[in-house]
């Protein structure tokens, strides 16, 4: 809370008084007390060295106002420290000298903006040299300290903001440093109010967070150039939080910083909040509010002797006892029973057998999850395994208020196969792109530094009037593989990282034909035939026929003079359900490492002076809406550039994307599709169920019942809402964690209820109802899985429960909601196509 608004209107002059209240004295127009005042007194912390004083003046009042403070302020030995509201920071140092050597007492006055923050703490922050400064009588002014209670680190910490990368900021906090991106929107604003209104400034550690939730992820270069700054005697001092994305996953980031800084780091295991002295740790959720309560309080990780070297669990520190009256048996290690004992980990809580069991310290590993407390239970044999999972259920009951309703008792082994997502550390300086699942990188990559640009590709006959991919067979498993090996192999595949040339093949120049020039031939290459040379701006046609469909004839002008009785042309077969192909890394919509700098660069030749006018409409969209402000100062042609890539596709002409994606082709389809991609990553967030209708085919709905796990190659398409009228028989329903709401870009005739779901997302299966003969409809319930659900070589365990159950019910009781009517979204003829594929299916 900043503390200028404790200035009121201009006053008569009227005699000053003074009154204890708290930890301080206020110093005030008889009778004439303000509220801001009363709250600061009540609430600041004690000052065991000087006498703290509340001036609550006018801010008008004159300077011979002042000599009234002084007689009012009580004869003492002690120095005087001095809160000023509503005053310059030239009056407050001269008001600050001028009482020094009326009084002959030291008195320290702020010289800046005074900021309140947790556990009564007073924070002086205005540019530079602004904190606190210490007017001694015969003596200059003198810089003290930022913070007041002064903590122990405050002198050696760089006392201003500082830039640490090209889009990181090493802000100072009333409880320490915040490395956060540049810019300021609302969610930051709010992300620093809740830091400082809730995070304590420590005597003794110096806390730094790390990222900001809802901003871009920032990586270990910007934590490296904090961590050399420092002295060595505050890099002891040093509690790091996670508290927003970063480039490297949360279960990697202390061991990578502790490889790089070639020392221990020490973790605190949440949000530290509360007392300064000893502050409880609350794990901290996507959104930046706090989650459980934590037993881990310190997590220290230490460097590996060899960058291969395998990865150990970081060592609890300090944590709280999990068992009121427990005795503990080693560290961490507390009696449950005569044959069990209950262990603190960062996940939570682990009941064991008293003898250490095999895999523990991969168990000891397992991060937290934010917004559950995990009891696990662990044991050789089976027998030991139903105890100890009886003793972990009756423990659960005996949990604080703060932990009981977020728990869940879980088998440590088979959480440990959803969790361990990685089998090594990579280098501290080569990065850790290549341990993360695809659907966590691709998002870490649209922020990622990019390369120097490279020479672009020639714009000639870079992009024609027709998306077209080659009808060809599709690449699927073999019938001999198992229904749960080709999961394996499908996901195994997702992972789409970009190694190649900095160019890649997808911006080469490409020449597609016209479609009466295509050639009868389905095997022919569209790349022999010439493009047109008058061919328009870009306009996405639709897809070709199904594989097994004819194509049109090349010359269709005439018809035949007279039918060949001798041939008869065969019925079109059915469309035969699949499984969409695997794209290969240059033929998937998913943001590749190297960053998207040519494929923007394409998109912008291409679309040559077309550009320029969606540019300027979709500037004044992004300039009314404060989330893209920010970005906007920092890297505008990018953002333009994105924007202008997901308003396109959002129109009929983006169509063709969706299907030439799911074909797994390489073509021009490809790099607009990543700029969409990297468009959508600053819209916001749809949590929760969205829903679309289909007609599932009988070999459609036989895919889904034998493929638990599907992986969408398309852009997917889903509503908020529940679309109006329609003959499709089913209704598809999916929980939705990383969806992108589409509003602010839609055009008119667009749907503002639109839910995007990005290539490369991954749903599971939960529920099949097909339709009824009554006429009751059929029902798909989908969950999108979380990147840390697929492990590193792409594998996802199809009987976790965990979740599942929670998105099931959900999802059930919207349905039920929505059937009792309500509210209907009515989707253009024009736009209705784009909804009702069905995920993961060709």
């Amino acid at each position: 809370m900043a503390i200028a608004t404790l200035g009121r209107p201009a006053g008569d002059g009227a005699g000053l008084v003074r009154h204890t209240i708290g930890n301080a004295l206020v110093v005030y127009p008889a009778g004439n007390m303000t509220k801001a005042a009363r709250n600061l007194a009540m609430t600041v912390a004690p000052d065991t060295e000087n006498d703290l004083v509340v001036i609550d003046l006018p801010a008008s009042s004159p300077i011979s106002m002042w000599e009234s403070v002084a007689r009012a302020l009580p004869r003492s030995r002690r120095g005087v420290r001095l809160v000023i509201g509503a005053r310059s920071r030239e009056t407050t140092a001269l008001a600050g000298h001028w009482l020094a050597e009326r009084l002959k007492r030291t008195v320290l006055v702020p010289d800046g903006l005074v900021v309140q923050g947790a556990g009564g703490s007073l924070f002086v922050h205005s540019g530079q040299g602004s904190g606190w400064v210490r007017c001694s009588p015969g003596r200059p002014p003198k810089w003290e300290a930022k913070r007041f209670p002064r903590p122990a680190w405050d002198g050696a910490v760089v006392p201003e903001n500082f830039p640490t990368s090209a889009r990181g900021l090493a802000e100072q906090l009333p409880g320490g440093v915040w490395i956060r991106p540049i810019g300021d929107d609302p969610q930051l604003r709010a992300n620093r109010a809740r830091l400082i209104e809730t995070m304590p400034c420590q005597p003794e550690y110096l806390t730094v967070v790390l990222g900001s939730p809802g901003g871009v992820p920032l990586g270990q270069d910007d934590i490296a150039l904090v961590w050399r700054v420092l002295p060595e005697s505050v890099r002891r001092r040093v509690r790091f939080v996670q508290y927003g994305p970063m480039s490297v996953p949360r279960g990697v980031l202390g061991q990578v910083i502790a490889d790089a800084a070639g020392q221990e780091v020490v973790f605190y295991a949440g949000m530290p909040v509360g007392p300064a002295v000893a502050p409880e740790i609350f794990t901290v959720r996507t959104d930046g509010s706090p989650g459980w309560h934590t037993y881990a309080r310190e997590l220290a990780y230490r460097p590996r002797a060899a960058a291969d070297a395998p990865v150990g669990a970081p060592t609890v520190l300090s944590h709280r006892v999990p068992v009121l009256g427990g005795r503990e048996v080693s560290p961490g290690v507390y009696w449950l029973s005569v044959d069990a004992v209950v262990e603190v980990v960062q996940a939570g809580l682990l009941v064991r057998p008293p003898a250490e069991t095999a895999g523990l310290d991969a168990i000891r590993s397992i991060p937290a999850v934010p917004d559950a407390h995990v009891l696990m239970f662990d044991a050789e044999s089976q027998d030991d395994l139903s105890r100890m999972e009886y003793l972990a259920g009756e423990l659960a009951q005996r949990l604080s208020n703060s932990v009981r309703h977020l728990s869940q008792v879980i088998g440590a082994r088979s959480l440990l196969a959803e969790t361990q997502v990685r089998p090594a550390l990579p280098r501290a300086a080569s990065g850790v792109a290549d341990t993360k699942p695809s659907s966590e990188r691709f998002a870490e990559a649209a922020t990622e530094k990019m390369p120097v640009p490279v020479e672009p590709a020639p714009a000639a006959a870079e992009m024609t009037a027709v998306i077209r991919p080659v009808a060809g067979p599709a690449v699927r498993p073999s019938a001999e593989e198992s229904p749960s090996h080709q999961q394996d192999v499908r996901l195994a595949a997702e992972p789409v990282v970009v190694t190649g040339p900095a160019v890649p093949d997808s911006l080469a120049p490409v020449e597609l034909p016209a479609p009466s020039a295509l050639p009868a031939d389905e095997s022919a290459s569209p790349a022999e035939a010439p493009a047109p040379v008058d061919a328009p701006l870009p306009t996405f046609a639709s897809a070709p026929a199904a594989p097994n469909e004819p194509l049109p004839a090349a010359d269709t002008a005439e018809p035949a003079e007279e039918p060949v009785a001798a041939q008869e042309v065969p019925e079109p077969l059915p469309a035969v359900a699949r499984l969409q192909p695997v794209p290969t890394p240059d033929a998937t919509g998913s943001l590749p490492e190297r960053g998207i700098e040519d494929e923007r660069a394409w998109l912008r030749r291409t679309l040559n002076a077309e550009f320029g006018t969606m540019s300027n409409s979709v500037a004044r969209v992004l300039s009314e809406h404060p989330g893209f402000q920010g970005a906007l100062t920092r890297s505008s042609a990018d953002v333009l550039t994105d924007a202008v890539a997901v308003q396109l596709y959002l129109t009929a002409r983006g169509k063709a994307v969706d299907d030439a994606l799911r074909t797994a082709e390489v073509g021009p389809h490809v790099p607009l599709a990543r700029c969409v991609v990297s468009g959508l990553s600053r819209l916001p967030t749809h949590r929760g169920p969205a829903v679309f209708t289909a007609t599932p085919t009988p070999g459609q709905w036989e895919l889904f019942r034998s493929h638990k796990l599907v992986t969408e190659w398309g852009f997917l398409h889903a509503l908020t809402e529940p679309p109006a009228g329609g003959e499709d028989t089913a209704d598809v329903l999916v929980w939705s964690m990383t969806g992108r709401r589409t509003r602010l870009l839609e055009t008119d005739g667009g749907v503002a209820e639109r839910v995007l779901f990005v290539p490369g997302s991954s749903f599971k299966v939960l529920e099949l109802a097909e339709p009824e003969q009554d006429g009751a409809r059929g029902r798909i319930l989908l969950r999108e899985l979380a990147a840390a659900e697929i492990d590193a070589d792409g594998r996802v365990d199809p009987n976790r429960i965990s979740l599942d159950e929670l998105a099931l019910n959900s999802l059930r009781r919207q349905l039920e909601q929505w059937a009792g009517g309500g509210s209907q979204v009515q989707v253009d003829a024009a736009a209705a196509d784009r909804f009702g594929a069905l995920p993961g299916l060709a």
